[in-house]
């Protein structure tokens, strides 16, 4: 069991986390469905899995705070065919998953969804290398794996990530008055990407109103990966970087698939 986050307390979860029931899969195929797993203790997670190839590499992707995997089930043939194998670990009360969103659930639950799959895909002979992917406060939990699962983890993608977590509280409605922990307490995204080494994509839109583009530009300073690539996406906000940079986005994500399955 993980030590609760000093940041585990109501006015901090209440506007960090904004769960919502999702959809199940319209119709489960061979390639499209649900899997559910016990969390680290016990609660049940949902995971969504939209499946391409067992060669291919697997994305597994961590959403924003105000969505669920069923909100990806249009997207989700445009990243397939950017030759991943597309997997949504849902967070604690969101989408088909049960239980409370707190801190320190998502970052010990992301490692329970990280190694469940990793086992759940070999037993399967997927054979393709593993890419981890977080979107916005999925930044989060996407370099908690980054740092803990280094060897283990090929190819990490960051789109709108924060680099810090209380600049990013008071942003979303947290007073500045409110006596909170040191920023070392909480997810700790610069210190992290700073231990990582391997090919780094960060996509981050110029406009973002939420997590600066700065936020964006001090992850991809910090990490010291050789292999790493900036997409900025212009004229675009936090929640329209897909819709207004898609083209640029989705060969980004094309070229990391293709250099990870390249000898």
């Amino acid at each position: 069991m993980p030590d609760a986050s000093p940041f585990d307390r109501h006015d901090v979860l209440s506007l960090l986390f904004h769960p919502r029931p999702g959809l199940p899969v319209p119709e489960e195929t061979d390639s499209c469905f649900d899997l559910f797993i016990p969390g680290h203790d016990g609660e049940r997670l949902a995971i969504r899995c939209h499946l391409a190839g067992k060669e291919l590499p697997t994305l597994l992707f961590f959403h924003g705070n105000g969505e669920v995997a069923s909100d990806y089930d249009e997207l989700a043939p445009h990243l397939t065919r950017c030759g991943f194998n597309f997997i949504i670990a849902e967070y604690r009360g969101y989408g088909l998953s049960r239980g409370e969103p707190t801190v320190s659930h998502m970052l010990a639950d992301a490692k329970t969804a990280f190694t469940f799959m990793e086992g759940w895909l070999k037993n399967r002979e997927f054979h393709g290398p593993m890419v981890v992917m977080g979107r916005s406060l999925g930044s989060a939990p996407a370099l908690e794996l980054a740092a803990a699962f280094q060897e283990r983890i090929h190819g990490l993608v960051l789109e709108s990530g924060f680099a810090r977590f209380i600049p990013l509280l008071h942003t979303i409605g947290l007073p500045q008055w409110v006596d909170l922990p040191h920023e070392s307490e909480g997810p700790a995204n610069l210190a992290k990407i700073s231990t990582y080494k391997r090919p780094l994509l960060v996509i981050h839109a110029d406009e973002d109103a939420i997590i600066p583009f700065h936020e964006g530009e001090d992850l991809f300073e910090a990490s010291p990966s050789t292999e790493k690539r900036f997409l900025e996406v212009k004229n675009a906000g936090h929640n329209d970087v897909f819709y207004v940079g898609h083209r640029d986005y989705l060969d980004a994500l094309s070229h990391l698939s293709h250099s990870l399955l390249s000898p």
